[in-house]
Protein backbone atom coordinates (compact mmCIF):
# COMPACT_ATOMS: atom_id res chain seq x y z
CA UNK A 1 0.00 0.00 0.00
CA UNK A 2 2.83 2.58 0.42
CA UNK A 3 4.67 1.42 -2.52
CA UNK A 4 1.51 2.53 -4.43
CA UNK A 5 0.92 6.02 -2.37
CA UNK A 6 4.33 6.44 -3.41
CA UNK A 7 3.87 5.23 -7.11
CA UNK A 8 0.93 8.15 -6.87
CA UNK A 9 2.68 10.38 -5.77
CA UNK A 10 5.51 9.96 -8.22
CA UNK A 11 3.19 10.32 -11.06
CA UNK A 12 1.19 13.51 -9.55
CA UNK A 13 4.42 14.90 -9.87
CA UNK A 14 5.41 14.03 -13.16
CA UNK A 15 2.20 15.03 -14.35
CA UNK A 16 2.46 18.12 -13.18
CA UNK A 17 5.88 18.69 -15.02
CA UNK A 18 4.65 17.46 -17.90
CA UNK A 19 7.53 15.23 -18.33
CA UNK A 20 5.67 11.96 -18.10
CA UNK A 21 3.39 9.73 -19.70
CA UNK A 22 -0.28 10.47 -18.84
CA UNK A 23 -2.41 7.57 -18.38
CA UNK A 24 -6.04 7.34 -18.99
CA UNK A 25 -7.85 4.92 -17.12
CA UNK A 26 -10.71 6.05 -14.82
CA UNK A 27 -12.50 4.08 -12.09
CA UNK A 28 -15.97 5.51 -10.42
CA UNK A 29 -17.16 4.21 -7.01
CA UNK A 30 -20.48 3.83 -6.54
CA UNK A 31 -23.82 1.92 -7.74
CA UNK A 32 -24.20 -0.26 -10.36
CA UNK A 33 -25.22 2.16 -13.64
CA UNK A 34 -25.03 1.36 -16.87
CA UNK A 35 -24.03 3.82 -19.83
CA UNK A 36 -25.49 2.82 -23.50
CA UNK A 37 -23.09 4.66 -25.47
CA UNK A 38 -23.09 4.73 -29.32
CA UNK A 39 -20.67 1.34 -30.52
CA UNK A 40 -18.44 3.43 -33.15
CA UNK A 41 -15.07 1.78 -32.05
CA UNK A 42 -13.67 5.34 -32.67
CA UNK A 43 -10.60 4.47 -30.64
CA UNK A 44 -6.99 4.12 -31.42
CA UNK A 45 -4.21 1.99 -29.47
CA UNK A 46 -0.85 2.45 -30.23
CA UNK A 47 2.26 0.24 -28.83
CA UNK A 48 6.14 1.52 -29.13
CA UNK A 49 8.53 -1.03 -28.32
CA UNK A 50 11.92 0.28 -26.99
CA UNK A 51 13.55 -0.33 -30.21
CA UNK A 52 11.28 2.25 -31.53
CA UNK A 53 9.16 -0.09 -33.98
CA UNK A 54 5.64 1.28 -33.25
CA UNK A 55 1.99 -0.54 -34.36
CA UNK A 56 -0.94 1.20 -34.32
CA UNK A 57 -4.83 -0.48 -33.84
CA UNK A 58 -7.00 1.87 -35.12
CA UNK A 59 -11.14 1.72 -34.95
CA UNK A 60 -10.23 0.21 -31.40
CA UNK A 61 -13.09 -0.89 -29.33
CA UNK A 62 -13.12 0.49 -25.88
CA UNK A 63 -15.49 -0.76 -22.89
CA UNK A 64 -15.15 0.05 -18.93
CA UNK A 65 -16.47 -2.32 -16.59
CA UNK A 66 -16.38 -1.17 -12.51
CA UNK A 67 -12.29 -0.87 -12.43
CA UNK A 68 -11.37 -2.54 -15.82
CA UNK A 69 -10.99 -1.08 -18.96
CA UNK A 70 -10.99 -3.06 -22.09
CA UNK A 71 -9.07 -2.41 -25.25
CA UNK A 72 -10.57 -4.82 -28.74
CA UNK A 73 -8.54 -4.34 -31.53
CA UNK A 74 -10.71 -4.19 -34.55
CA UNK A 75 -9.71 -7.58 -36.11
CA UNK A 76 -10.93 -9.08 -32.87
CA UNK A 77 -7.48 -11.32 -32.39
CA UNK A 78 -6.62 -9.35 -29.34
CA UNK A 79 -7.95 -7.47 -26.11
CA UNK A 80 -5.98 -5.42 -23.82
CA UNK A 81 -7.48 -5.54 -20.36
CA UNK A 82 -5.80 -2.50 -17.62
CA UNK A 83 -7.25 -3.04 -14.18
CA UNK A 84 -6.92 0.24 -12.30
CA UNK A 85 -6.41 1.17 -8.89
CA UNK A 86 -6.48 4.85 -6.64
CA UNK A 87 -8.45 6.53 -8.82
CA UNK A 88 -9.46 10.19 -7.73
CA UNK A 89 -11.46 13.00 -9.52
CA UNK A 90 -10.12 15.75 -10.71
CA UNK A 91 -12.98 18.45 -11.61
CA UNK A 92 -15.01 16.08 -14.25
CA UNK A 93 -12.43 13.67 -15.01
CA UNK A 94 -11.61 10.53 -13.22
CA UNK A 95 -7.38 9.68 -12.65
CA UNK A 96 -6.26 6.21 -12.14
CA UNK A 97 -3.27 4.38 -12.00
CA UNK A 98 -2.64 0.62 -13.70
CA UNK A 99 -1.55 -2.06 -11.74
CA UNK A 100 -2.27 -5.18 -14.02
CA UNK A 101 -2.09 -5.27 -17.46
CA UNK A 102 -3.12 -8.53 -19.72
CA UNK A 103 -2.86 -9.28 -22.76
CA UNK A 104 -5.36 -11.90 -24.23
CA UNK A 105 -4.45 -12.94 -27.70
CA UNK A 106 -4.13 -16.79 -29.61
CA UNK A 107 -6.37 -17.94 -26.47
CA UNK A 108 -3.16 -17.41 -24.26
CA UNK A 109 -3.24 -14.59 -21.75
CA UNK A 110 -0.06 -12.60 -20.93
CA UNK A 111 0.33 -10.08 -18.09
CA UNK A 112 2.06 -7.55 -18.54
CA UNK A 113 5.19 -5.95 -16.32
CA UNK A 114 3.89 -2.25 -15.96
CA UNK A 115 6.57 0.62 -14.55
CA UNK A 116 4.60 2.99 -14.38
CA UNK A 117 1.20 4.59 -16.39
CA UNK A 118 -1.85 6.67 -16.15
CA UNK A 119 -5.80 6.28 -16.95
CA UNK A 120 -8.13 9.57 -17.86
CA UNK A 121 -11.85 9.15 -18.30
CA UNK A 122 -14.38 11.66 -18.90
CA UNK A 123 -17.84 10.31 -18.57
CA UNK A 124 -19.16 13.58 -19.26
CA UNK A 125 -21.16 14.17 -22.60
CA UNK A 126 -19.01 17.76 -22.64
CA UNK A 127 -14.80 17.48 -23.44
CA UNK A 128 -13.04 18.64 -20.34
CA UNK A 129 -10.29 20.23 -19.86
CA UNK A 130 -7.23 17.69 -18.90
CA UNK A 131 -4.93 19.01 -15.97
CA UNK A 132 -1.77 20.69 -16.21
CA UNK A 133 -2.50 20.94 -20.08
CA UNK A 134 -4.14 22.74 -22.86
CA UNK A 135 -5.71 19.56 -24.41
CA UNK A 136 -9.34 18.76 -23.79
CA UNK A 137 -10.58 15.23 -23.35
CA UNK A 138 -13.87 14.56 -24.99
CA UNK A 139 -16.94 13.68 -23.83
CA UNK A 140 -16.49 10.01 -23.45
CA UNK A 141 -13.57 9.66 -23.84
CA UNK A 142 -10.69 7.97 -22.66
CA UNK A 143 -7.02 8.23 -22.56
CA UNK A 144 -4.27 5.92 -21.14
CA UNK A 145 -0.38 5.74 -21.21
CA UNK A 146 1.66 2.98 -19.78
CA UNK A 147 5.76 2.42 -19.69
CA UNK A 148 6.23 -1.22 -19.39
CA UNK A 149 8.90 -2.57 -17.53
CA UNK A 150 10.89 -3.36 -20.88
CA UNK A 151 10.23 0.11 -22.29
CA UNK A 152 7.79 -0.53 -24.48
CA UNK A 153 5.16 2.53 -24.45
CA UNK A 154 1.32 1.73 -24.65
CA UNK A 155 -1.08 4.63 -25.48
CA UNK A 156 -4.99 4.18 -26.21
CA UNK A 157 -6.89 7.20 -27.32
CA UNK A 158 -10.86 7.45 -28.59
CA UNK A 159 -13.92 7.33 -26.95
CA UNK A 160 -15.65 4.55 -24.50
CA UNK A 161 -18.18 2.02 -26.47
CA UNK A 162 -19.24 0.90 -23.41
CA UNK A 163 -19.64 1.93 -20.13
CA UNK A 164 -20.74 -0.31 -16.62
CA UNK A 165 -20.13 0.71 -13.20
Amino acid sequence: MIACIAKYRSMTSITRNATALSLALAALAGSFITSALPARAAGVVRIQQKDGSVREYPQSRMAWNGSTLWLHSADGKGVLQITTAACTYIDNLVRCLPYLVVLHQGGANHKIAIDHGTVYMNFTSDPEQMPYSSQKLGANGLLVTIETQHGTYVTARGSLDEVKQ
